[in-house]
């Protein structure tokens, strides 16, 4: 079969075997799939609305919101829902089905891209259209493949490695936020719409021969009174997994908590850049570099350190070290030191990130990973669009005329709001200091989904 051998080295490298073939998979699929939001930001925003002047119509920037709007939906509407499925499945022919789903809709799509291929060239209406249902369908199948990935990693890497792996999927996933959008831009306007959307799909078959590569666990099919349990039954149990587990209630707590400080970020990064560093809003780009520089460099050294430190203790202090860095940084009107506290943000959002997929695995039952994998992606995109959403507000309405000197410090609408962020940010790394221990042992946690199953 393809992909059989694998040199000793890269397998050691990447902890084995298995995980490298996953490893890789999820590395060329990252660069697809960043290559590809940027692909159909610019295709709306410089094709589709460009009206006869050049210009792009008035109605652009809405319609690149649906795109977002698109990604995000399936998270909220299907993410638990889809975890409780994944529970039940074979994870390797989940990740199976997900790939190939993808690959199909993305090739769809060129068929209304106004390709060359194809003698007809379909209006607007048809495009937008057409993009919103792929990007939605193609969300959905990201929601069973992501928690079937992991709880297929948890069979595959043991206890120990766990925090390596996370670290280098994170490696993997923030090199693909930096080389994919340079990539975008001179596929889609040098080859065509088409070719980049081509180039999607190929990343999704390339997953798919990685997964179809990986020797996974013989798959047992839960039998007895687990089998015979309702939908809405499994749903409410993973839910209730997730309150009742003291682990996991502080990881939900601190994800809610740090999901509406970040939004703040994403939102009016651009209009600190103007209004704070006072600098053209092209900096933005080189901010954007510096932090996912630090991500890298942060993944990179969390995965090796690990198996050293307390895996709970770098989340919490991560989460502090994040809300004391970003209260510095709404603080700052230097560029120079902006980028220096980007970079150490970068640092912290990595171990973040990197402890938070360990810590919740050490303290699930494999039968529940992918509902309680679901619950968690749910809150975190929901609180985050909350967090857009209330940010936006801010700074257009209530914060607008806040201006003046406090303690020496300029104070503005959008330095008000990163200071609440980070206190955000403060308040979920003490709440999180104080009430998260080690993660419960395999056993005790088993038990208690056990006795869970019973009620």
């Amino acid at each position: 079969m393809l992909f059989q051998t694998l040199p000793r080295s890269l397998g050691k490298l990447l902890i084995n075997r298995e995980y490298a073939f996953l490893w890789g998979g999820q590395a060329v699929s990252s660069l697809g799939d960043s290559t590809f939001d940027l692909t159909l930001v610019v295709w709306i925003a410089a094709l589709i609305a460009r009206q006869a002047d050049g210009q792009a119509a008035t109605w652009a920037p809405v319609a690149v919101s649906g795109v977002l709007i698109a990604v995000a939906l399936p998270s909220l509407l299907f993410g638990p829902i889809a975890g409780v499925f994944v529970d039940r499945w074979e994870k390797k022919s989940v990740m199976l089905w997900a790939d190939c789903i993808r690959m199909f809709l993305v090739l769809l799509l060129v068929l209304v891209s106004g390709s060359s291929f194809f003698p007809w060239k379909p209006d607007r209406a048809v495009q937008l259209g057409a993009i919103y249902v792929t990007v939605f369908l193609a969300s959905i199948c990201s929601q069973f493949f992501s928690p079937a990935r992991a709880a297929l990693i948890n069979d595959l890497v043991d206890k120990e490695q766990l925090g390596r792996a996370a670290g280098l999927a994170q490696v993997s996933q923030s090199i693909a936020l930096i080389m994919g959008p340079p990539l975008a831009a001179p596929v889609l306007f040098g080859f065509g719409v088409e070719w980049a959307l081509l180039f999607n799909a190929g990343t999704f078959l390339i997953s798919f021969l990685c997964v179809l590569a990986v020797q996974a666990p013989a798959f047992v099919k839960s039998g007895g009174k687990v089998e015979q349990q309702k939908f809405t039954r499994e749903f409410l149990e993973g839910i209730t997994f997730s309150i009742n587990n003291r682990v996991l209630r502080v990881l939900l707590v601190t994800i809610v908590v740090v999901s509406l400080g970040a939004g703040a970020i994403n939102a009016l990064m651009v209009f600190f850049v103007s209004d704070n560093l006072h600098v053209n809003v092209t900096y933005v780009g080189l901010l954007d570099g510096f932090f996912g520089v630090g991500v890298i460099i942060g993944a990179l050294l969390v995965s090796v350190l690990s198996s050293r430190l307390q895996e709970t203790r770098m989340y919490t202090l991560a989460i502090l070290g994040f809300g004391l860095l970003f209260l510095l940084l709404a603080r700052t009107s230097n560029l120079l030191i902006a980028l220096a506290i980007l970079l150490l943000l970068g640092l912290a959002q990595a171990t973040v990130n990197v402890t938070l997929v360990p810590i919740a695995l050490k303290s699930v039952p494999r039968g529940m990973i992918g509902r309680v994998i679901g619950t968690i992606n749910s809150l975190s995109v929901l609180s985050s669009l909350i967090s857009v959403s209330l940010a936006g507000y801010l700074a257009s309405n209530l914060f607008k005329d806040i201006h003046g000197i406090v303690l020496g410090f300029a104070i503005g609408p959008i330095d008000t709001i990163f200071t609440l962020s980070a206190l955000l940010f403060l308040l979920s790394g003490i709440y999180a200091f104080m009430y998260l221990r080690s993660s419960s042992t395999p056993s005790s946690v088993d038990k208690e989904a056990a006795s869970l199953q019973a009620k």
